[in-house]
């Protein structure tokens, strides 16, 4: 495994839920970061904690579904940061919606949040990826990519496409020493979905392991990649049959 201090990372979604417990585990590794998500005082908050605990966080505030303000992000984080060598893609929104009851305004929100936000943070890094021959991109699935859920057809559409996109990724950057990789989380206590308001254990799990396994992701040689990993509370509902 190698050592990620000194290099550097964005991470969105990072306000909240996972993506702020990614962010404060690989500032704890001694990775530089960027923390990017609409809302600038929830970004704040992590980086005053990270902070504290002796790491490096910068705040970029952007809306990951915008082109022009990812455009943005990534042009800020090569300016102060110099490059970047891991991208964490934590942007979502959850939904609950019966599909007769779907506006198409919905559809493309819920869709433009959950994967075109992906794709465009994924295009910037890879735009500073590929010269160096080097960086690691890490989205944040869902179990629901494997197993859909009721009432979320928007939501498992993306998912299912962020599978996708994380295989064309990993093939249109493997020439240039870029892997991308995708993590499936099964319900977890984030405030985000099934099981979100619940406490760890055998029905959910801690947003802070999750955090540890994107750590573990990043770790691996730049020559190797995890192409993806399913993680699962040991009580979910997810294999077998009725």
């Amino acid at each position: 495994m190698i050592k990620l201090e000194g290099r550097t990372a964005v991470v969105t979604g990072s306000s909240s839920g996972m993506g702020a417990e990614i962010a404060k585990a690989l500032a704890a590794e001694g990775m530089k970061l960027v923390l990017a998500a609409r809302r600038a005082d929830r970004l704040q908050a992590v980086a005053d904690e990270i902070a504290a605990q002796g790491g490096s966080a910068l705040v970029h505030p952007a809306d990951c579904s915008q082109e022009g303000e990812v455009e943005a992000l990534f042009a800020d984080a090569a300016a102060r940061l110099g490059g970047v060598d891991l991208l964490v893609n934590s942007t979502g929104v959850p939904q609950a919606t019966p599909i007769e009851e779907m506006s198409l305004q919905e559809w493309r929100a819920v869709i433009d949040a959950n994967l075109t936000s992906v794709f465009l943070a994924s295009r910037e890094a890879m735009r500073l990826m590929k010269p160096r021959g080097r960086g690691r991109i890490i989205s944040i699935g869902s179990v629901a990519s494997q197993s859909p859920r009721l009432h979320a057809a928007a939501y498992v559409a993306a998912k299912y496409g962020l599978d996708g996109l994380t295989r064309a990724l990993a093939l249109e950057g493997r020439d240039h020493g870029v892997a991308a990789s995708v993590l499936h989380p099964g319900y977890t206590v984030t405030g985000f979905g099934p099981g979100a308001d619940g406490k760890p254990g055998r029905n959910a799990m801690d947003p802070r392991d999750i955090a540890q396994i994107v750590v573990l992701m990043a770790s691996l040689p730049d020559e190797h990649n995890m192409l993806e990993a399913l993680t699962l509370p040991l009580g979910m509902p997810f294999l077998g049959r009725g």
